[in-house]
């Protein structure tokens, strides 16, 4: 039997922040766990009771649906919330759902996974700090600090053009800022979004009355262009005068704020301290395959970008999180990092796998010293999957 246009309104209207919150905190899917956490904190639910009420009203009314929380092959104990069309609808004011697209079946855990990641560092670092500026925490204090801090966690995959041109005018750091590299980023990245699309479209096209179609690109290479246009001048030349182009010199120089967001990192936090630009950048692990040689590269790459992006240019603060499933899983990458490496010929101990895959990379001994590295964890074996029962095969 399908409910009612009006009482599926009249539902979203009274429980307008819980959309609110799984909308935007969670990008359309949250643990029902943490949602009951926002619930205490924002004083949504006075108890579990009514909260469980809660949410068989936001269900019967079709507004969100349940499902079991699987990870890593393996149902865990837990449940996961996912908005329907009809509260999309409504957190984007569309004029109905054919405006709006429903959120896929899961064919992989990632979309849950980040958001347990990312919910999990609001919870931890965002709501205590709004406790003791303010006598109550509400939505609205969480995305203004979130703002402040110039975070990407609300951001999702490809949605970095939006964050660098909020961050390019921001009063706070125009002296610190190069505009016009930034300027230059955002069109290199209009141009890839375009290429992106136009890939998606022929997809769609060439499904048509076929069902599901295969996504294709709009061109065989679709990234040529801009790796052609962007290195006019980094081009290197070999003897016989040929231009090329190294592997690591394209991550390098093409490594953006959408290819941090789409690896599943974010920027948490940018300030000033005693007239020092200081960055700090988590790095979530979800797929629990972190390795101290992906570490290094992609953290060479923030510093190279914000290189960039920054007058200051090496003159600046980062610091980097990189955050795992739990303290066994830090400490694997830790100390994986950490492990001395020897010159082949004179065995001699050049640094840490870290340090030397920075140098590798083009980030210099006094480079490193701006850099602090931090491997912690977030706890997730124990809070959301079932502890022990996925240690051994988180391990694999």
């Amino acid at each position: 039997m399908s409910v009612l246009t009006t009482n599926k309104q009249f539902i979203c209207e009274q429980f307008q922040e819980y959309l609110k919150i799984i909308y935007h905190l969670g990008n359309k899917v949250m643990l029902l766990k943490q949602l009951w956490y926002y619930a205490k904190e924002l004083g949504l639910a006075r108890n579990l009771n009514e909260f469980y009420s809660q949410m068989v009203k936001l269900e019967h009314s079709e507004i969100i649906r349940k499902e079991p929380f699987t990870a890593y092959g393996k149902k865990t104990q837990l449940q996961m919330l996912v908005l329907r069309k009809y509260g999309i609808r409504f957190i984007e004011e569309k004029p109905d759902s054919y405006s709006v697209a429903s959120v896929p079946k899961a064919s992989s855990n990632e979309r849950i996974l980040v958001s347990i990641f990312k919910n999990r560092y609001i919870q931890t670092k965002i709501l205590p700090r709004i406790r003791q500026e303010s006598e109550k925490i509400t939505f609205e204090n969480i995305v203004d600090l979130l703002n402040r801090d110039c975070s990407t966690i609300l951001l999702n995959k490809n949605e970095g053009i939006s964050y660098l041109s909020q961050i390019s005018s921001n009063q706070r750091f125009q002296n610190e800022l190069d505009i016009a590299e930034i300027k230059q980023e955002i069109e290199k990245m209009q141009f890839v979004d375009q290429k992106r699309l136009e890939g998606l479209k022929k997809g769609s096209a060439s499904s048509s009355g076929k069902g599901k179609g295969k996504v294709i690109s709009s061109s065989d290479m679709p990234l040529d262009e801009v790796t052609r246009d962007y290195f006019n001048s980094l081009l290197l030349k070999d003897d016989t005068g040929v231009k090329f182009v190294s592997p690591k010199n394209q991550r390098i120089y093409c490594f953006s704020i959408d290819t941090m967001l789409n690896c599943n990192y974010h920027i948490a936090q940018i300030k000033s301290i005693q007239n020092k630009l200081h960055v700090t950048i988590l790095m979530f692990d979800i797929h629990n395959k972190q390795n101290a040689y992906k570490v290094a590269k992609d953290i060479a790459c923030f510093y190279h970008m914000l290189s960039r992006y920054l007058n200051v240019k090496n003159d600046f603060k980062l610091k980097i999180g990189v955050i795992c499933l739990d303290k066994a899983a830090a400490k694997r990458v830790k100390t994986d990092s950490e492990a001395p490496v020897r010159d082949f010929i004179s065995k001699e101990v050049r640094g840490t796998r870290l340090s030397a895959t920075l140098r590798d990379w083009d980030v210099g001994e006094e480079m490193q010293k701006h850099i602090d590295v931090q491997f912690t964890d977030y706890n997730i074996t124990n809070d959301f999957l079932d502890g022990i029962k996925h240690v051994n095969l988180l391990r694999r």
